[in-house]
């Protein structure tokens, strides 16, 4: 349920990110401008032909108001971190997860009408989104380090967040197949069939779900009775510890990099390599799916690998997160000399993607590894609100450098910053990582570590 919970999840909040361009009118996009030859690529034979007024959206807005729009559930998901963790360690993870997911797929059914209403609805709509979201992987890190021991971590979260990306081949390939058709008028169906499906998945949910874990992996601690651990957590010693900025770096260096594929690849694959919306969102999907394979194969080895003693699980989480850092670097570096080889981009962006599912068995434990399993939802709050902000700043870097400028040397632009953001916070990661609990709690809370 957790694994079909995420998936649910990514599929309403990254369906916009496809939807989008069925949306917008196709004048909005100046995707072939006044620029010199060799910059832009040749609209192939028959293939998304821009001035056909069937392809033309129902609304005008150019690549900086996309980017605003784009990047609106961010600057909520990044209010409600904190709150969120917060709420998952005096709730539970059971009430929280479902919540947020359910919440969220409420409001992608109304996203039609707000998007017709105005623009600022329809934004006001995805910040509230966002605010819903805040206590997703609060609750994710809260239930997996409540059942889940050190040292099958690894194995196990990989399998969970795969969900995820689940989510986002079914948002990236159904969603460019329901944009482009005449179901329910088009892109508003995606929001329809992607919200209900989340609001059943939320009635079953809390009809099946418990708190309790005791007839799961791991007996000891149920949440609703650490309560009243909050107020022993030392938050002068949190903010002043270099572990806890490394991971708040990975977690930057990485939402960054899952915002641009998720919000801007739809874009860069329609107006760059003139791709249709149909084949754009299968071909955007399958970076994802490439994803979830790696990250689970990626797992279980590295799982392997330390259960035999031949690496520790603080070498495990290093490894994992330089190639999910520093390999998905090199391939946006790469993706600088595809040019208009459209198979040859996509192949690129299916390894940059893949290579980031690597992660979840590194710096994506940093919180379960760091901290008591009562614990764990206001630690990984905290982090989240600081490393969400990219989630609004990677759409507003790319609108900017895009605005008026769909060209080949703007997206290289927007390629290398990616680049270097994925190297300098995967490199002060690297450093600062450790597997250890932190003095962060109270002494009287830290036997509760000792369990795990």
């Amino acid at each position: 349920m957790m694994i079909l919970g995420q998936c649910i999840s990514f599929m309403n909040s990254g369906c916009l990110s496809v939807a989008i361009v069925a949306m917008v009118s196709s004048s909005s996009n100046s995707t072939h401008g006044e620029k010199e030859y060799g910059d832009v690529c040749p609209v192939p034979p028959g293939a998304n032909d821009t001035t056909s007024p069937e392809k033309e959206g129902e609304f005008d807005w150019d690549e900086q108001l996309q980017g605003v729009v784009l990047g609106s559930f961010f600057y909520g998901y990044a209010s409600s971190c904190f709150v969120g963790g917060l709420l998952t360690d005096y709730f539970g993870g059971r009430l929280m997860f479902g919540a947020s997911i359910t919440g969220l797929c409420l409001l992608s059914v109304l996203s039609p009408i707000s998007a017709r209403t105005s623009v600022g609805l329809f934004i006001a709509n995805k910040v509230i989104s966002g605010l819903m979201q805040g206590p997703l992987y609060p609750s994710i890190n809260s239930l997996m380090a409540s059942r889940i021991p050190s040292h099958l971590r690894a194995k196990y979260n990989s399998i969970c967040l795969a969900g995820g990306m689940f989510g986002n081949v079914i948002s990236m390939a159904l969603g460019g197949l329901l944009a482009s058709s005449s179901f329910l008028g088009g892109w508003p169906s995606v929001f329809y069939v992607f919200g209900t499906a989340g609001i059943l998945w939320g009635i079953l949910w809390f009809l099946l779900i418990q708190e309790d874990p005791s007839n799961v992996i791991m007996r000891d601690t149920i949440h609703s009775q650490n309560r009243n651990q909050l107020k022993d957590i030392k938050f002068k010693s949190v903010l002043t510890s270099l572990p806890f900025w490394g991971l708040v770096s990975f977690h930057i260096g990485d939402f960054f990099g899952l915002t641009m594929f998720l919000s801007e690849i739809p874009t860069y694959l329609s107006n760059i390599q003139c791709l249709d919306l149909d084949k754009n969102g299968l071909l955007s999907s399958l970076p994802y799916l490439l994803q979830i394979f790696f990250s689970i194969s990626w797992g279980m080895g590295i799982n392997r690998l330390i259960i035999s003693g031949r690496i520790s699980v603080l070498a495990s989480r290093r490894i994992s997160s330089a190639v999910g850092m520093h390999g998905a670097g090199l391939s946006l570096v790469a993706m600088c000399f595809v040019n208009c080889n459209s198979s040859l981009a996509v192949a690129v962006l299916c390894i940059a993607v893949a290579l980031t599912g690597a992660s979840f068995s590194g710096g994506y434990l940093g919180e379960q590894d760091m901290c008591p399993p009562s614990l764990v939802g206001v630690i990984t709050g905290l982090g989240s609100m600081v490393s969400a902000t990219t989630g609004f700043i990677a759409p507003l870097v790319v609108g900017s450098i895009t605005l008026e400028n769909q060209t080949l040397s703007a997206w290289r632009m927007a390629f290398l910053i990616t680049a270097t953001v994925y190297f300098i916070c995967g490199t002060f990661y690297q450093i600062f990582v450790t597997e250890k609990v932190q003095p962060w709690i109270k002494s009287k809370t830290n036997a509760e570590s000792n369990k795990f």
